[in-house]
């Protein structure tokens, strides 16, 4: 049965949550340690719940694996900074939710008929999904990372990074002897 797997899968995942605390404060690696167990069990309701035909709390539940990965993305030795998944990626995901709302609402009111308008020439549903899904986030995203670029990239982090890929360059070099 679909929904006792679901359930044995829950109870999995709390436990795994629970030996992820252990005793004492959490870290950083523990948090980015619960998190990828969280993305895991979220990837599994996800396709388990579009499996079952339930297609919009899947792309709800994508919504929440978008968030985990926006604070993975935002790690940087032993740190995360919020501010990067508060802007421009939570509005981003807040675009995606109404998106999926309005589009079904839509697809739901005109079921089986033609509707009354369109929007730019698109299927209310569809134009929904055009505008609140790709448009709007796309360029919030390439204006709002332009914006935060030196908090998600600054130059420092770029020169040890370029300085890391010199160094492991080298020490390959000097691994392979003189050519």
């Amino acid at each position: 049965d679909g929904a006792a797997w679901l359930r044995r899968l829950a109870v999995r995942g709390i436990q795994a949550i629970q030996v992820s605390f252990g005793e004492g404060l959490m870290n950083s690696s523990r948090i980015e340690t619960l998190l990828m167990i969280a993305s895991g069990v979220l990837w599994l309701v996800m396709i388990g719940l579009a499996g079952t035909g339930h297609w919009l709390a899947a792309l709800y539940v994508l919504l929440g694996l978008l968030l985990i990965y926006g604070v993975l993305g935002s790690s940087h030795k032993g740190r995360f900074d919020l501010r990067l998944v508060a802007f421009p990626a939570l509005v981003w995901i807040v675009m995606w939710a109404a998106a999926f709302g309005l589009g079904n609402h839509y697809a739901e009111v005109f079921a089986g008929h033609r509707p009354d308008f369109t929007i730019l020439g698109f299927h209310p549903s569809f134009a929904a999904i055009i505008v609140l899904f790709w448009v709007v986030p796309t360029l919030l995203m390439a204006f709002g990372f332009e914006a935060v670029k030196d908090r998600w990239l600054s130059q420092e982090r770029w020169d040890d990074f370029v300085r890391h890929m010199h160094d492991a360059a080298s020490e390959d070099a000097d691994e392979e002897g003189p050519a």
